[in-house]
């Protein structure tokens, strides 16, 4: 295919979809050259190895390669689609690296873990070194087909990290001793990035003469950086070992402990507070600490962070430097300068954090000097997710991602009382984690006080989804059974339609509310029965008489069933029109009877099956602000939707609507994301069916917001420990 015109954004689209292929279609032969050079270098080991137990080690890591090599070929490829799926379907505004470490993790990992994650990492490294020639103009030329006006490398699917993470995904499927599997992955990745760079010098000749060229005034910008040391004491062991502090055996002191949260009996959360402190971690500092105090590193690693506070933070005010700089001056040992330069970093990251309005970034800094006093007595802060502060950070910068601009309605009600709540902490001693609960508590008490019009509204919104979902599930079941009827094939569309549409409906309705335990109340699934046969003239004709007492009866109870679910007349005014039609024709008795010319259908051709779908009520539409689209002509294959774990309450997402993009936050999901609940700052509340969402997503209506940006800031700290350990300096 030749592309010709930069501005044919569907000639890229398909170029696009069609390298992605490709890539995945190679897959095979690529594992295969890698499984080639990783037999090749444990023969050459194997030789070269003057030790019986080490050459007899080598020949069986060699045997279990070639037993596996087959399956190895097979799990790269589907592991490249996988990451190729997950890549297209939510786009982070934030980057982070395939590795997808999480600060959070780190407590739970032990060292061998961790001595795997930076193998990873520095494997990941080599890749990209190996091919970074190619790689820039590789680089500009996906970014043009995907339409962007920067050159974004993480939005590059075929990026070295990618390939990295299949391979290392790929072999840990494989039941073989670890040692094996992290050789391969070693010599693996040291044949991968030659590979690569061929690849790509390829890949970039053949868009080339296809036509694609890097949009002129594409700018560089690159998310997915070669890893380099920071000027800092981090790496990803010693955070680790700053995470697993234990916070239960600490000297007496004054700092809160927190447990799991209690209710206060008004639907707010506190956290108990308990007998226990937190002061320096003195007694819990790990061995690999001392040796470091031994060593007599602490006077070092305080130079250190005082010279990239010089150096690397000269943006930042001098009242800011100036208490960083006290406080490391306080810091007693290793294990507190470490908190100090965690905390710094967190907030660094956030304060830059692109979602966040410049007042919440401000509000941030302001609590920086209350965060860092908290990290010299409170190590629970970085190992507890629900610690308060950690808690009331994540409130101030979620609830804020619901505000696009300073000018965007409601933003100063918002700001008011967050800044009345958090000016004391700013301005106070700390130590404890008291302050925190007590600012969040009131903050959360303001924004979710139990009772207001909002709440109401979202209980009476709930509930009519919640009736809606059980009534369409039921229905569902319903249509399927109707579907499996040859009888239905006779019926002409709009009574086929009608049956499986609103009438199913109505029956499963009237089953839900019915407490007598009738087995068919008000006799509407009788009624399905009796519209079959009524509805078609040459068997009706044989009993005149019973069809003429029928049908009075039939459309009152049909009339009756509508109303039950508050049914628009005109959307069943069709059916009652054809089937008036069809009893017409049965009743008379001057001529044989035979449907309306304007329902005959050709002869075997069955009526279009309606399928699984989603009705509301109008009440219920009314009350969960229903957006109604039509997603029957939807095409069979749309760009993957996020996964169920990612559409959780709590995700803020864009949407498109009448007057244009607006930030809502998704509050609620039925059990089967079937229907889902978004709702604005300002209490506007739409629900949309997850085939809707789909549609939306596909077509470029509907934007995700990644929304947690202290867990993203704290993420990228473990992300630099990781550059860092990558290229140790210390």
């Amino acid at each position: 295919m030749k592309v010709t015109e930069p501005e044919d954004a569907q000639q890229y689209a398909d170029l696009f979809e069609a390298t992605i292929r490709q890539a995945v279609g190679g897959a095979h032969s690529l594992m295969a050259r890698l499984v080639a050079h990783v037999r090749a270098s444990l023969r050459a080991q194997e030789d070269e190895s003057r030790e019986r137990r080490e050459r007899d080690r080598l020949t069986h890591s060699r045997r279990l390669l070639n037993q596996f090599e087959s399956a190895l070929c097979e799990r790269f490829a589907e592991e490249l689609l996988n990451a190729f799926n997950r890549l297209s379907s939510v786009e982070r505004p934030m980057a982070a690296p395939a590795s997808e470490l999480r600060f959070d993790r780190l407590a739970g990992m032990d060292a061998e873990q961790v001595r795997d994650q930076v193998a990873h990492a520095r494997a990941r490294h080599a890749v990209q070194e190996a091919a970074d020639a190619a790689l820039a103009e590789l680089n500009r030329l996906i970014c043009t087909l995907l339409g962007l006006k920067e050159v974004r490398l993480e939005r590059n699917p075929l990026r070295p990290s990618v390939y990295v993470d299949a391979v290392i995904a790929t072999l840990s499927h494989v039941p073989v001793p670890p040692t094996s599997r992290q050789a391969w992955i070693s010599l693996m990745c040291s044949a991968l990035g030659h590979e690569l760079d061929i690849y790509y010098h390829d890949l970039c000749a053949d868009l080339r003469d296809k036509g694609v060229g890097a949009a002129s005034g594409l700018l560089a910008r690159s998310a997915d950086a070669a890893p380099r040391a920071d000027n800092s004491l981090l790496t990803l062991e010693t955070l680790r070992q700053l995470l697993a502090q234990a916070p239960h055996a600490q000297p007496s002191g004054s700092a809160l402990q927190f447990g799991p949260a209690v209710s206060a009996g008004d639907g707010q959360s506190v956290f108990a507070a308990q007998d226990h402190i937190a002061t320096a971690f003195g007694p819990t500092v790990p061995a690999a600490f001392e040796a470091l105090r031994d060593m007599k590193q602490v006077d070092r690693v305080a130079q250190r962070l005082q010279a990239r506070g010089e150096g690397g933070a000269t943006d930042l005010p001098a009242e800011r430097r100036a208490t960083r700089e006290r406080l490391r001056g306080a810091a007693r040992g290793l294990e507190q300068l470490l908190g100090l330069e965690v905390v710094e970093m967190m907030v660094d990251n956030i304060t830059r954090d692109p979602r966040l309005l410049a007042p919440v970034q401000q509000l941030v800094a302001a609590l920086e000097p209350a965060l860092l006093q908290l990290a010299l007595i409170d190590p629970r802060f970085f190992s507890h997710k629900q610690h308060p502060a950690r808690r009331l950070l994540h409130e101030i910068t979620h609830r804020s991602i619901a505000f696009e601009s300073e000018d965007s309605r409601g933003f100063s009600g918002f700001m008011e009382p967050l800044q009345d709540a958090v000016a004391p902490l700013a301005a106070q001693r700390i130590d404890t984690a008291e302050p925190f609960d007590r600012a969040l508590n009131r903050l959360v008490s303001f924004w979710d006080a139990p009772g207001g019009a909002e709440r109401r509204r979202l209980v009476r919104a709930v509930q009519a989804l919640q009736e809606a979902e059980q009534r369409n599930a039921l229905a569902n079941t319903i249509v399927a059974d109707l579907q499996g009827r040859t009888d239905l094939t006779r019926l002409p569309p709009p009574v086929f339609d009608f049956l499986c549409g609103p009438w199913a409906q109505v029956v499963a309705q009237a089953r839900i509310r019915d407490r007598s335990g009738a087995a068919d109340p008000d006799a509407y699934a009788q009624a399905i029965e009796d519209v079959i046969w009524s509805a078609q003239p040459h068997l009706a004709a044989r009993n005149r008489a019973a069809l003429s007492r029928l049908v009075p009866d039939l459309l009152e109870r049909l009339h009756a069933g509508l109303a039950s679910i508050a049914y628009p007349e005109a959307g069943s005014a069709d059916f009652f029109r054809v089937l008036d039609g069809l009893h017409r024709a049965g009743l008379d008795a001057s001529c044989e009877p035979e449907l309306p010319a304007e329902v005959v259908r050709d002869a075997g051709t069955a009526p279009a099956a309606p399928g699984e779908s989603v009705w509301l009520a109008p009440t219920e539409a009314l009350a969960s602000g229903f957006i109604d689209l039509d997603t029957t002509s939807a095409p069979s294959a749309l760009p993957a939707m996020p996964t169920d774990d990612v559409l959780q309450p709590g995700l803020w997402v864009m949407l498109l609507a009448e007057d244009g993009w607006t930030r809502t936050r998704l509050i609620w999901s039925s059990p089967g994301t079937t229907l889902l609940l978004f709702s604005d700052a300002l209490g506007y509340m739409q629900s949309l069916t997850r085939k809707a969402c789909e549609r939306m997503f596909a077509e470029g209506q509907m934007r995700i917001i990644p929304g947690d940006p202290v867990a993203d800031a704290l993420d990228a700290v473990a992300h630099t420990a990781m550059r860092n350990s990558v290229d140790i300096r210390f």
